[in-house]
């Protein structure tokens, strides 16, 4: 044995003395991946996914849940309307399908009536339902006649992927005795 030469006294070396030999560095590099490129490998494989379910989206599926709510809120709209100005006010479904159109009209024989406004749905979402509901002087929903409705009016608001079953559809419920809107997935 050399004076000054590292001898490993555990293991196969501690019988037979010889020198500890460090592991090379080509060898050592074959153990695996760092943390550090592991994580830039999961970041870039995260931002390529996102990228390609957007591709997968379409502009229908990703609004359809505004526009249930945009269709809630002329609901209400138009019931504040006829408790606000004291008259009897309606909500229509003027256009049903694709691109369908719900607008709040006055009831005839009413006046003034110059705020009537309208949502025309759009990316091809569908509009259903009901094909009108009228609220009193107290917000309440009322028949055509004025007679205060005994069950729930309900609108549907979905896209559809083609020919087959709508892929997000909403409901929008006019509870009958309380007038309360409600939209339910």
């Amino acid at each position: 044995m050399t004076v000054g030469a590292p001898t490993c006294l555990s293991g196969r070396g501690a019988r037979s003395r010889e020198p500890v030999h460090a592991v090379p560095a080509s060898r050592r590099r074959l153990r695996g991946f760092t943390l550090p490129e592991m994580v830039f490998t999961m970041v870039i494989l995260a931002i390529l996914a996102k990228f390609a379910m957007m591709k997968l989206v379409t502009p229908g599926t990703m609004t359809v849940h505004a526009q249930a709510h945009a269709a809630a809120d002329l609901v209400r709209r138009a019931q504040s309307l006829a408790v606000v100005r004291g008259q009897r006010m309606g909500v229509s479904v003027t256009t049903s399908g694709a691109n369908g159109r719900l607008a709040i009209d006055c009831t005839t024989g009413t006046t003034p009536c110059n705020t009537d406004s309208s949502l025309t749905l759009t990316q091809g979402v569908s509009l259903g339902g009901a094909s009108s509901v009228y609220f009193n002087t107290l917000g309440q929903p009322v028949s055509s006649a004025g007679v205060p409705l005994t069950a729930n009016s309900s609108f549907t608001v979905g896209y559809t992927a083609g020919a087959s079953a709508p892929v997000n559809t909403y409901t929008i419920t006019v509870a009958a005795q309380t007038g309360r809107v409600s939209i339910a997935p």
